[in-house]
């Protein structure tokens, strides 16, 4: 009696062990540890595997995004080239030395440079995104108007030829220029104003030192001059107030959740959006003015492009923080779902150590007592 307990006990174990030997064999052959029967462990993989590919599809936008910042990085890389061009014919303009034809030269020169930037500015795009022609500016902030002194010659009772110079709202774009003369009955300063939106210049009048005027809505001061100071100078650059403004953007998903969301602006580099549009070097008044003009336009693509590069930067952070999040969630479920090949040899070899005795047994008990040999149609 008690061999056919011990023998039933090998039959069960046997199967037990075939049972296991079959999972832990296509445990090894697809290279997952997950089956039916583990719910909770599949839904735990699926949800880490498909996280980990949000992040990576989202690194797709990335790249895309990047690429297209690199496409309007070149592009105003070739327009402050144009611009640098622009300033040094503004420079050479300023000479009243030039003649009439030179300054026409001149002025074909800045007109094709003008046309150059529109182009490229305007027909710049990623895969029929515009790029820089201000449709994706983003909200741009009012700016005050200003006023900023680039030249102002010392005098000999000391102090300067202006004194003061204070911009207002009412300020209006161009370019102040005052130059100290002798009248005979005393020094004046003689004061023009060059409008950047018209390239009009304007004479404003003459001034006695110490007093004060105001020029389209900047507030001129004079310093002490005399005539020991006649030929001094001084030149106001002014610009208007800009109201604030909203544009489309582009906005990018650049995470694996919702609202993981990056917004891409792009600034105008349009001779409009720089204010160049109309440059003037036909005399050296205009020529001074259109200098202050490039001089600003330099500036606000400098700021452009600065923009460019932090959004750059911005996004190469969030693709290396994808990545990071990627190979965690990757490393996390390879730990759930994926077989351990070393695991797996062992508890093989162990499985089928387990079914040898097993099999053993049962040969044993037959070899013994002789009853099981009608079960497995074996003679002794």
């Amino acid at each position: 009696m008690s061999f056919g307990i011990s023998t039933a006990s090998a039959l069960n174990s046997l199967s037990y062990y075939e049972q296991q030997l079959t999972k832990v064999s296509n445990q090894a052959s697809s290279g997952s540890s997950l089956s039916a029967s583990s719910a909770s462990s599949v839904a735990i993989y699926n949800a880490l595997t498909q996280q980990a590919q949000g992040a990576d599809t989202a690194n797709q936008n990335i790249s895309q995004a990047s690429d297209a910042i690199n496409v309007a990085q070149g592009t105003t890389s070739s327009i402050s080239d144009a611009l640098g061009q622009l300033q040094s014919l503004a420079i050479e303009a300023s000479n009243g030395f030039n003649s009439p034809s030179d300054n026409a030269a001149l002025q074909a020169q800045a007109d094709q440079l003008v046309q150059q930037i529109n182009g490229e500015a305007g027909g710049a795009n990623f895969n029929g995104t515009a790029l820089l022609n201000g449709t994706n500016g983003g909200t741009v902030q009012a700016t005050a108007a200003t006023a900023t002194t680039t030249n102002n010659d010392a005098v000999g009772a000391g102090g300067n030829v202006l004194a003061n110079v204070t911009a207002s709202a009412g300020t209006t774009s161009g370019t102040i220029n005052v130059q100290i003369a002798n009248t005979g009955a005393g020094a004046v300063a003689n004061v023009t104003y060059t409008d950047s939106a018209t390239q009009a210049v304007t004479n404003v009048g003459q001034f006695a030192a110490g007093s004060t005027t105001v020029v389209n809505g900047t507030s001129v001061t004079f310093g002490n001059f005399t005539t020991a100071d006649t030929g001094t100078s001084a030149t106001v650059q002014t610009d208007a107030a800009q109201a604030a403004s909203t544009n489309g953007a582009v906005t990018v998903q650049s995470g694996a959740n919702a609202g993981a969301t990056t917004t891409v602006t792009l600034g105008n580099a349009t001779t409009a959006g720089l204010g160049i549009q109309n440059i003037d070097l036909s005399t050296p008044a205009n020529a001074q003015n259109s200098l202050g003009q490039i001089q600003q336009a330099i500036s606000h693509l400098g700021a452009t492009q600065a923009q460019l590069g932090a959004q750059t930067n911005s996004l190469q952070d969030a693709f290396n923080n994808n990545n990071t999040y990627s190979v965690n969630l990757t490393a996390s479920a390879s730990n759930i779902g994926d077989a351990n090949y070393g695991s797996l040899a062992s508890e093989l070899n162990s499985l089928n150590l387990q079914q040898q005795i097993s099999i053993q047994t049962i040969n044993n008990a037959n070899v013994t007592n002789g009853y099981l040999n009608r079960f497995f149609s074996v003679s002794v």
